[in-house]
C-alpha cells in the first residue's frame, strides 16, 4: 500500500469527524513534555512508564497519589542512591518501605505475580540501568547514537526492555518518546490492529516482539515517505484508534474498525 496515500487518508478521516480540526490534530503532534534535564527526571519518567504496564497505573498511581510520591522512598528519584540502598533482588524490601512510608490505599498483594512486587522490580531495574550515567547529557549522548541511526534504532528499546523487568518493547518506545525522542512511536494495540488488518505487517505472526518490531518499521517507513516524525505517525493512528483528543477534552469514540473497513473498501478493491 502507498504510505503517502494512507497517511493522507488517515489525516482526512480524522478531519471528517465532528469538532476535529486541523489545529486540534497538530496540537497532539507536539510532545507534551520538555526533555528532562536531569538523570533524576529521566528516572522518574521511566518509573512512570513502568506503572503504565497493562492496568498498573490504576493500581499503583491511584494508591499512592501519583508517581511523584515515590520521591520520598527513591531519594528524590536518584538512581545512584537507589542502587546503594537496594540490591537487584530487593523488590519486596522496596515494597515494604513504600507500604510503611506511603501507606498505599487498597490491598497490597506481595505474591510474585502481583502488580506491586512486579512494579517494584521495574523500579529497581530502572535504577540499575540508569545509575551508570552521571548526568542527563551522558544518557542522551549514548541514546542518540541509536536514535539517529535508522538501522540501529530498534536496538535501544530492545535493550531497555531486556534490562528492565515489566518494560516491554512498546513501553520502552513510549518512555523514549515521552522524554523527547520523537524518532520513536509506540507500537501499541491500536497501531498493531490497524497495521495487521491492512496487511502492513504479517497478520499471522504469533511472536509479540517480532510484531512490535514490524510495527516499528512501518511507523518509520510512513514517517519517511511523508516527511513527518514517527511521533506524529504514532499519534495519528492512535487518535483514530482511541478517539481521545485529550488536549481538548474531546472524545469522539473509538473508530479503529470503521477506519480499517473504509481503507479496505477504498484501497483493497479486487
Amino acid at each position: 500500500m502507498d504510505y503517502k496515500e494512507l497517511y493522507k487518508y488517515a489525516y482526512n478521516y480524522l478531519l471528517s469527524k465532528d469538532k476535529v480540526t486541523d489545529e486540534l490534530i497538530k496540537k497532539h503532534f507536539v510532545p507534551e513534555y520538555q526533555k528532562p534535564d536531569s538523570i533524576n527526571d529521566i528516572y522518574k519518567q521511566l518509573c512512570t512508564s513502568a506503572q503504565n504496564r497493562q492496568m498498573s497505573n490504576k493500581v499503583i498511581g491511584l494508591a499512592i497519589g501519583g508517581i511523584d510520591q515515590l520521591r520520598t522512598v527513591l531519594f528524590d528519584f536518584n538512581p545512584q542512591k537507589v542502587t546503594k540502598a537496594y540490591a537487584k533482588t530487593d523488590n519486596l524490601l522496596l515494597l515494604e518501605t513504600i507500604v510503611i512510608k506511603l501507606r498505599p490505599k487498597g490491598e497490597v498483594r506481595k505474591t510474585s505475580r502481583s502488580l506491586w512486587p512486579q512494579f517494584c522490580q521495574s523500579v529497581i531495574d530502572a535504577a540499575y540501568f540508569l545509575h551508570i550515567f552521571e548526568e542527563a547529557k551522558d544518557f542522551y549522548k549514548w541514546a542518540d547514537f541509536f536514535a539517529k541511526d535508522l538501522r540501529a534504532k530498534p536496538a535501544l528499546p530492545l535493550m531497555i526492555s531486556t534490562e528492565i523487568a515489566g518494560i516491554g518493547f512498546p513501553l520502552a518506545c513510549d518512555f523514549l518518546k515521552e522524554i523527547g525522542f520523537i524518532q520513536y512511536g509506540k507500537p501499541d494495540v491500536h497501531l498493531k490492529e490497524i497495521f495487521r488488518e491492512l496487511y502492513l505487517i504479517n497478520p499471522n505472526e504469533k511472536n509479540n516482539l517480532k510484531t512490535d518490531y514490524q510495527v516499528h518499521k512501518v511507523i518509520d517507513q510512513i514517517a519517511i515517505e511523508n516527511n513527518v516524525t514517527p511521533f506524529e505517525v504514532d499519534k495519528l493512528f492512535w487518535l483514530i484508534g482511541s478517539g481521545n483528543f485529550y488536549h481538548a477534552g474531546l472524545k469522539i469514540g473509538r473508530n479503529r474498525g470503521e477506519f480499517i473497513e473504509m481503507v479496505k473498501s477504498n484501497f483493497y478493491k479486487n
